[in-house]
């Protein structure tokens, strides 16, 4: 019955559609990477399900004496066996969500082809069950060991598929006909699976790798941009560096013309493939908004372009940034990133100012070897290292970490993100070489998208993870797992570190209690540090059991947004 794989490969057409979807979704893309929140994963299972079911209306009927084709699956009846491809949606399921979405879409599933009928719906039921929960039991290792391979799915896809004929033969009232239209239809429904879960990998492979390319480019645009302001740590804002500072935003985004203003005056005005304009007066408008100091989006009809004003701060007085930016163009993206520039600027100015009253006032040695030098120093072999290597990838993070190391006001918390990643990539790095300590921890983060923007406090997670690497992991060969989650509930932002270690001990436990201020681990400054920073409106809340492990949560207010 070879004429039955036409039939079947002309569903994988639905099955590359889906994928594609799926793939397109930021939603299903965080899922595939790590774990995720409750809403979203029953978001996936109702995906799931709707496709399995699809899946078994669109299958094909088969007799000893006829094959049916049939539109919607109506003419399906207790004396034909239906081949589909619905287990390759099963196990998929599973992959992508885990064994509580793959268990319940084969479940649903199962329950949806029992009911149509046909040979061996009864096994096909508890296969669809297994199918999935088996997947979704092995997703993890598959993502974290296995860097998402195709041999062991298709593996399980296709034993699943034997196994479902199989069963179905062991358990038919009149086996020997099952048995002539299954050896008919065996080979149809393996090569149908088989190449359902390899398109649906394939294309969300793809994409993933569509966005570690991304990120790596995205990295290295941070980096010249970080070159370029180098100058702000030796001379500050001056017109030179504001040259180089307007003319790689220029050459890094899309961005027109680029306009710094100094506190006095304008300092320079570049405009993309026309000459740099230094000084200049500042216009009556640009003058208010300095005043202001209050971000804010003009369109200029005339020229068909937005025009983005960002605020800053040089040498303690009021300047700004003015961009333009073709309409057509402008979109969300393009304004965050911008905003994320002047915000690594007026990070750079504030830092430069601080060290310029602090020579004023306490004059000293300057330091042999100042963590600036050593941070060029990274920096240059970094950009010489082999692309792909590790020595590059951990060159990139310890570059990040330099450059995080430097921040003393809030930032948004995507870059603390970016920080606890490359702290994450150094720690697991030296935990490999180091045989003494142990190596067998999973991280798994959940952050979401709508919150990325928000200001922390900076290494905020990235001490809470520190601190459980630390102290949580004393018996080698356990499953040892840190959850870092990040999501907004109401007004407040919740950040949450959990981890299944020995958990807090009776002693450190009283002692918590109690708050001396003559203790200094992280968990107790860390709450002295948000009393003062937030009061009464943020809390940290500990909820530890021995051996069973330890979950710090942190609730944090959001900014207000006032309404216009």
């Amino acid at each position: 019955m070879l004429d039955l794989i036409p039939f079947l490969l002309s569903r994988l057409g639905m099955l590359a559609l889906l994928a594609f979807l799926l793939s397109q979704w930021r939603t299903s893309r965080h899922v595939f990477k790590t774990s995720t929140s409750r809403s979203r994963r029953l978001a996936l299972l109702s995906i799931f399900v709707v496709s399995g079911i699809l899946m078994n209306y669109a299958g094909v009927a088969v007799s000893s004496n006829q094959m049916i084709d049939p539109l919607l699956g109506l003419a399906v009846t207790d004396d034909q066996l239906l081949i589909d491809t619905r287990l390759t949606i099963i196990v998929t399921s599973g992959l992508l969500g885990g064994p509580f979405v793959g268990g319940l879409t084969g479940l649903l599933v199962g329950f949806h082809r029992f009911l149509l009928g046909s040979m061996g719906a009864e096994t096909g039921w508890f296969i669809a069950v297994a199918a999935g929960t088996l997947s979704g039991l092995y997703s993890r290792r598959w993502r974290l060991k296995d860097k998402y391979t195709l041999l062991q799915p298709i593996a399980l896809v296709m034993s699943m598929v034997i196994l479902d004929l199989g069963l179905a033969i062991l358990l038919a009232d009149d086996p020997s006909e099952l048995i002539v239209i299954a050896s008919q239809a065996v080979f149809p429904m393996l090569f149908a699976n088989t190449i359902g879960i390899i398109v649906f990998i394939v294309i969300l492979r793809t994409q993933l790798r569509f966005e570690k390319e991304l990120f790596v480019r995205e990295s290295a645009r941070s980096s010249r941009l970080l070159a370029v302001i180098r100058p702000l740590r030796k001379e500050g804002m001056t017109a030179d560096v504001a040259c180089q500072i307007g003319t790689t935003i220029l050459e890094e985004t899309k961005i027109d013309r680029v306009v710094l203003l100094g506190p006095a005056k304008v300092l320079v005005d570049i405009e993309a493939g026309e000459t740099p304009v230094y000084g200049g007066r500042f216009q009556p408008n640009v003058q208010r908004w300095i005043e202001e100091a209050v971000p804010l989006q003009v369109e200029d009809r005339t020229t068909n372009q937005i025009l983005s004003f960002h605020p800053l701060q040089m040498d303690g007085d009021k300047a700004g940034i003015v961009c333009y930016f073709p309409s057509h163009l402008f979109d969300d993206t393009i304004e965050q990133t911008t905003e994320q520039l002047v915000q690594l600027f007026a990070r750079e100015l504030v830092t430069y100012r601080e060290e310029q009253l602090e020579k004023r006032s306490l004059p000293k040695m300057k330091p042999f070897l100042h963590p600036n030098y050593l941070r060029g120093i990274v920096d240059e072999i970094h950009q010489t290292a082999d692309p792909g290597t590790p020595v590059k990838q951990q060159l990139g993070s310890l570059l990040q970490l330099l450059t995080a190391a430097r921040w003393v006001e809030d930032h948004p918390l995507r870059d603390e993100i970016t920080t606890l990643k490359a702290y994450l990539a150094l720690e697991g790095t030296r935990r490999r070489q180091n045989q003494l300590t142990h190596a067998d921890i999973t991280i798994d983060l959940d952050v979401e998208t709508a919150i990325e923007e928000t200001l922390i406090m900076p290494f905020l997670l990235t001490k809470l993870v520190d601190n459980a690497l630390r102290h949580a992991f004393s018996k080698v060969g356990r499953r040892s797992q840190i959850n870092v989650r990040a999501f907004r509930q109401e007004n407040d932002l919740v950040l949450e570190v959990s981890d299944n270690g020995v958990g807090i001990g009776p002693d450190v436990k009283r002692r918590l209690e109690e708050d001396a201020l003559t203790e200094t681990s992280t968990l107790f400054l860390l709450r002295r540090t948000l009393d003062i920073k937030y009061g009464k409106v943020a809390t940290c809340t500990i909820h530890s059991r021995l051996n069973q492990g330890t979950r710090v949560v942190l609730t944090l207010p959001l900014p207000v947004v006032e309404e216009g």
